[in-house]
């Protein structure tokens, strides 16, 4: 049983906080306490891997590493509460590799150090830019059709949680996060996780109650030193899974064009130069420049030299329509 030791500071600290990189995280992890047959992860993954895009591999090998969960790294600690993967990623993009470092050895040395985790720690800055354009590849393409209606799901056991605060106060809502976590009068929530024991002083950060919908059989905790606590639970009652989706005409197509729609996808897919760009979608490089251009000067890419050629990348800009426009073929039902 890990003690969670609660200060005045930490109760006014306290808050939810929905995060699409957790859900990420736990509807494509293979391994752990959350993929059992039949749970919700796993019904939403059969369906999700037929889309699975070959840029997620590498983000997909480091979820996957260890049956006891991913570095300490992954999960964003950011002040926004209401924050998107783009956030979350950045910040990811932002860990110092010595954090990288100090995180990996968490899970043993060579030669018993999962692989994925070893080329992680080894490759820098290239690593984690491999692993966040990955994660963005895989959001975009599989989660982020079901993800509005996952939302839903969320801001409702957020909205009913709170009323519980305004009926019954804190204590009580933190009583009944889950049956494994109990809240105590002088201030201590007690947590069953597994056979792990120990103390913890939250030091003033609080604790940040993260919801997910693919998290149905336990909770699990991170608690550090210099970021605040988190723990991740389940929703208070079983959630609609969300439905499917009928053919829906494809909005990006109808705003850029066809192929200008298909540009961007493209260049969603990874950083390419203007000559890989025509040879993914089959035209002349004028073609792919000039669209580029277009692109470009709406302001949904940016263009930089690398050496002796220029790179393609999506803008925020870029991402937030991507988000919003999924191609209707990619949706999963």
């Amino acid at each position: 049983m890990i003690a969670l030791r609660f200060g005045v500071a930490d109760l006014a600290k306290t808050r939810f906080v929905i995060s699409p990189l957790d859900h990420l995280m736990a509807g494509s992890a293979r391994v752990g306490v959350h993929q059992s047959v039949g749970s919700r992860s796993e019904r939403w993954w059969r369906d999700a891997r037929r889309h699975v895009p070959h840029q997620a591999r590498r983000f997909l090998d480091v979820v996957n590493a260890s049956p006891i969960g991913v570095p300490d790294f992954m999960v964003a600690d950011l002040d926004a509460v209401r924050r998107q993967l783009t956030d979350e990623l950045d910040a990811l993009l932002a860990v110092p590799q010595r954090a990288v470092e100090e995180d990996v050895a968490m899970f043993g040395s060579e030669p018993e150090l999962p692989t994925a985790l070893a080329r992680l720690r080894d490759d820098g800055t290239r690593g984690l830019r491999e692993v966040s354009d990955g994660a963005w590849a895989l959001f975009r393409t599989c989660l982020a059709p079901d993800w509005p209606d996952i939302r839903r799901a969320l801001e409702a056991d957020i909205a009913e949680r709170a009323r519980t605060v305004a009926r019954a106060g804190i204590g009580a809502m933190l009583d009944s996060i889950h049956p494994k976590a109990v809240w105590r009068e002088e201030g201590v929530l007690e947590c069953t996780l597994g056979e792990l024991e120990g103390s913890f002083e939250l030091g003033g950060r609080g604790l940040e109650l993260r919801p997910n919908y693919f998290v149905q059989q336990g909770i699990s905790l991170l608690a550090g030193p210099d970021r605040q606590s988190l723990l991740l639970h389940p929703l208070a009652a079983p959630a609609a899974e969300p439905p499917a989706r009928p053919p829906v005409a494809d909005g990006l197509a109808a705003v850029l064009g066809p192929a200008r729609a298909r540009v961007l996808r493209t260049i969603a897919g990874g950083p390419c130069s203007t000559t890989e760009l025509a040879r993914q979608l089959g035209v002349t490089p004028p073609s792919a420049s000039a669209h580029a251009a277009a692109l470009r000067a709406a302001g949904l890419i940016v263009t930089r030299r690398q050496g002796k050629q220029v790179r393609h990348t999506l803008t925020d800009v870029g991402h937030d329509l991507l988000l919003d426009n999924p191609e209707p073929s990619l949706t999963v039902a």
